[in-house]
């Protein structure tokens, strides 16, 4: 049997063939597919060119594709999930069903193979999403970073610059944050970052993409830039513990419940772990860290098995980490 899994995001989209083993046939990486973020056109575009690559490298499974699981950011509304289902079934062949769901799902099965627990996703931009043993799925955040996505790559991005323009402007402290980003941009003064900023095709992963300056100056005993992140690692510790203690029983909570970190953030998990074990320790949760060994559009094929009455084991892990 061929699973075709898609995760999408708001940087880039990945998607693979893959059996139910998890030997990986075919795999191809196009841009950002959040429906919020980009154009319809250049989505239809995106999306077109993944599947082409993936029909191209594919061998011939393509035409033996049993269903198609698709995790992308952006769709949490059921008409914005519509539509991207709507979207991806015009560019394939009509016999094949489509499932669309947010890309924390997929993101979470990475992690626990399709079995209860939360997953927090730290990349462009975040959300804490859980499933129960009761199969009931919950979330905190993820709304968008003009409504606050505190945890994300543009929080620490977007804090970054506002810091070091605040200590341009006298306001805030000294900090290397300010030379890094002239360097990043090649201006000699701040403010002429600020033509680029407002006029970017995608502001968002633009400053989400500053995120590695904040790490920089942090790794340098930059004091503003090591509060930066402190606080972004306590807006996620303070997630995560909000939502097990909403949405898993006490006597689940008596054991460890499995939270799967995803997204470029917890690269650094070095930096994040120690302020969210101390709120997890704050509000008495029992937390199992796991990075996951595979990507999320893994966590996208699982989900396409469990769709088709499928279970995975480790194995599945093995394989396809392979691919």
């Amino acid at each position: 049997m061929y699973i075709l899994g898609i995760d999408g995001g708001g940087t880039k989209t990945k998607g693979v063939i893959a059996t139910e083993t998890g030997t990986i046939i075919a795999e191809a990486t196009v841009g950002a597919s959040n429906p919020n973020n980009v154009k319809q056109e250049d989505l239809t575009k995106e999306l077109g060119n993944l599947l082409d690559v993936l029909q191209t490298g594919s061998k011939g499974a393509f035409s033996k594709v049993k269903r198609v699981y698709a995790g992308m950011s952006g769709v949490d509304h059921p008409s914005a999930r519509k539509k991207m289902k709507q979207l991806l079934e015009s560019l394939l062949p009509e016999s094949i069903p489509v499932t669309v769901n947010n890309d924390a799902i997929t993101a979470l099965y990475s992690g626990t193979l399709g079995k209860p627990g939360v997953v927090q996703i730290a990349g462009t931009g975040s959300i804490t999403f859980g499933l129960n043993g009761e199969g009931i799925l919950d979330r905190v955040g993820g709304w968008g970073y003009l409504l606050g996505e505190g945890g994300s790559g543009f929080a620490v991005g977007s804090e970054g610059l506002q810091e070091a323009f605040r200590a341009h402007d006298g306001v805030g402290s000294g900090t290397e944050l300010t030379t890094l980003i002239c360097d990043q941009f090649q201006v000699e003064v701040l403010p002429d970052i600020i033509h680029t900023i407002y006029n970017a095709v995608n502001p968002k992963e633009l400053i989400a993409s500053l995120s590695r300056l904040v790490f920089t100056a942090a790794d340098h005993g930059d004091q503003v830039a090591q509060d930066i992140i402190r606080n972004n690692a306590i807006h996620i510790g303070e997630a995560v513990s909000c939502l097990i203690n909403k949405q898993f029983t006490e006597k689940e909570r008596v054991d460890e419940i499995p939270v799967v970190l995803a997204g470029g953030l917890f690269n650094r998990l070095d930096l994040f772990k120690g302020p969210m074990e101390e709120i997890f320790r704050k509000h008495s949760i029992h937390a199992q860290l796991i990075r996951p060994g595979i990507d999320p559009v893994g966590g996208a094929v699982i989900a396409g098995l469990l769709e088709e009455k499928i279970e995975v084991n480790e194995g599945f892990v093995e394989n396809f980490s392979k691919g």
